[in-house]
């Protein structure tokens, strides 16, 4: 699995335009995936001074729906710790040798913290047993550089 953004990272305005990203899944030849799911998540940011306190969400993470020709809101999880990963459901099959590109973008509210924290992208696979190892349970992760500023 990779993850690509131009300039190599996320780069984000408050209240300004959503950046793009792609995820790109890549199988080997040793098993196919039933079940497949993306699971994104950024550490919580410290409101710093000059920042504007909102009551919404400081960030909107979509996906490109390729039936629909749209943008769809996606999950983003904000925490400072991990999702156990046996409570993800859902997700697509990956063949053998299969290759599968997927596009995001995130944007910043106009209210929120600023700061920088990683986007984690963890693949995980929903049908591995609940009491796997992560490693059974995640076959993947990556994670980009992200800083949001104010305008």
């Amino acid at each position: 699995m990779s993850a690509a953004t131009n300039g190599g990272r996320l780069d984000l305005v408050r209240g300004g335009a959503a950046q793009e990203f792609t995820v790109t899944l890549r199988n080997g030849n040793t098993r196919a995936y039933g079940h497949l799911r993306l699971a994104f998540q950024m550490e919580s940011l410290l409101y710093e001074p000059g920042d504007v306190r909102g009551s919404g969400e400081p960030f909107v993470l979509e996906h490109w729906d390729d039936a629909a020709g749209a943008w769809r809101r996606t999950e983003l999880r904000i925490a400072n710790d991990a999702m156990p990963y046996g409570q993800y459901e859902g997700g697509a099959p990956l063949a053998r040798n299969a290759v599968r590109t997927e596009r995001y973008r995130l944007r910043a509210a106009p209210a929120g913290p600023t700061g920088s924290t990683p986007v984690m992208v963890h693949l995980i696979d929903t049908d591995a047993p609940r009491t796997a190892s992560p490693e059974q349970s995640r076959p993947a992760y990556v994670y980009l550089p992200h800083t949001t500023r104010r305008p």
